[in-house]
């Protein structure tokens, strides 16, 4: 169960019947509602954290005093807090509340805005009790707390609906991910994990790995959950040889990048039509692209975006390592699989260094990306490749967690 599944857990059968029959609104409504209004409100505060002033106000509301954790079972209660959760969404929507009410009436089926309304300020309430749990629970500041909420940047920005996320304008293009990209709790595939263990260990093995990180005096560089760097020049390697050499390789990985791979859960299998089956982590990216491209409701734009999490790169350089070729392969079936597809690549780094050699760098990234699924197979012109540079930061440059964030190679599905 991830972070968006959690929160979900609180909407009781009883609950949904209460809140219908206090809103004069169908229990299919009010779930899909609320379902629509969690990520958002998440959504609003993850993009609202790039800013300092605005987070700032964001984290004095979860600090104040008389914002007591309580669970959203309790409509009371969060009825009695509701001046919290209209001063997030002030904070979040500003002028844009009106349009923001409209979307998610509109997408749940609401016979009143004022329905909507109503949930986006209970789910605001709500959400800000349970940050406030987790930062007394996580011992947060401010910057763990931001840390941690980007760490599920995919989970909640593909749960958004898509015009609510156009609305808040919750990413820039090329540098955000989607929304109802119903998100991966709603249609991702699981295997039974304690999701919510899993993220205590998560959030504890982290804080270690960042320690020995900061103890160590490497020069590698790392991408967003495993995107590593270590040396070998997939540009000029067939993908045969990548795949030769990818187990040997995988052993000689860092062990804070194993510790990564290791976190995104344990391995699954997905079948495709027409019988191909691929294996990849439980939490990895792949579930949530084919869903994407499956959904005939999911459309296309330049804000969805999906993050890559098992590609290695040799550090300032776009050399793919061997370690790479399972996410590499399972990306090729996926698209051999739904050959009217086509996709862009998107290559980003850090902001440290200088601007011209980033881009350049994240463009050979980017490339090579390409260039090991052409040869797999798929069609060169099925594909585009960007690099961005530092431009379109997730997370804040200025700490290391950040940065590490930001170094990153993406999809977009283009066509389908």
């Amino acid at each position: 169960m991830n972070l968006i599944e959690s929160l979900k857990a609180h909407l009781t059968p009883n609950l949904i019947t209460g809140v219908s029959e206090y809103l004069g609104e169908s229990e299919l409504a009010v779930k899909k509602g609320f379902d629509a209004a969690i990520p958002t409100i998440l959504g609003g505060i993850l993009h609202a954290s790039s800013n300092k002033s605005t987070m700032d106000q964001i984290w004095d509301l979860i600090n104040q005093m008389d914002n007591e954790p309580s669970s959203l079972e309790n409509l009371f209660e969060l009825n009695a807090s509701e001046s919290f959760g209209n001063s997030l969404l002030e904070i979040l929507t500003g002028q844009k509340n009106q349009a923001v009410t409209a979307a998610l009436a509109s997408f749940a089926d609401f016979k009143s805005e004022a329905s909507s309304a109503k949930i986006l300020t209970l789910v605001a309430s709500f959400v800000l009790n349970y940050l406030k749990k987790k930062v007394l629970s996580e011992d947060y500041g401010i910057s763990g707390l931001t840390t941690w909420l980007g760490g599920h940047k995919n989970e909640i920005q593909t749960s958004v609906p898509s015009s609510i996320f156009s609305i808040l304008n919750l990413g820039n293009p090329g540098e955000m991910v989607e929304v109802i990209k119903s998100s991966q709790p709603q249609e991702f595939i699981q295997t039974g994990n304690n999701w919510i263990m899993w993220l205590i260990g998560l959030l504890a093995l982290l804080s270690f790995l960042w320690l020995v990180m900061k103890g160590c005096n490497k020069n590698e560089r790392t991408d967003k959950v495993g995107s590593t760097v270590m040396t070998v020049d997939s540009t000029s390697m067939k993908t045969a040889e990548l795949n030769k050499n990818a187990s040997s390789q995988i052993s000689g990985i860092d062990s804070i990048i194993q510790a990564k791979w290791a976190l995104l859960g344990n391995m699954t299998k997905l079948s495709l039509p027409g019988g191909v089956e691929i294996n990849f982590p439980e939490n990895g990216v792949e579930g949530r692209l084919v869903n994407f491209i499956k959904d005939k409701n999911k459309k296309i734009d330049k804000t969805t975006w999906f993050d890559f999490d098992r590609i290695l790169f040799e550090s300032g350089s776009s050399n793919l390592n061997p370690a790479s070729i399972n996410q590499i392969n399972n990306i090729t079936s996926i698209l051999k699989t739904f050959p009217d597809v086509q996709v862009k690549v998107g290559g980003y780094t850090d902001n440290v260094g200088d601007p011209i050699a980033n881009k350049k760098l994240s463009q050979n990234r980017a490339e090579s990306v390409t260039s090991a699924l052409v040869a797999n197979g798929i069609e060169a012109k099925r594909m585009e490749a960007e690099g961005y540079g530092q431009e379109h930061p997730v997370a804040d440059n200025n700490t290391e967690t950040g940065r590490d964030l930001n170094r990153r190679v993406s999809l977009r599905v283009t066509k389908k």
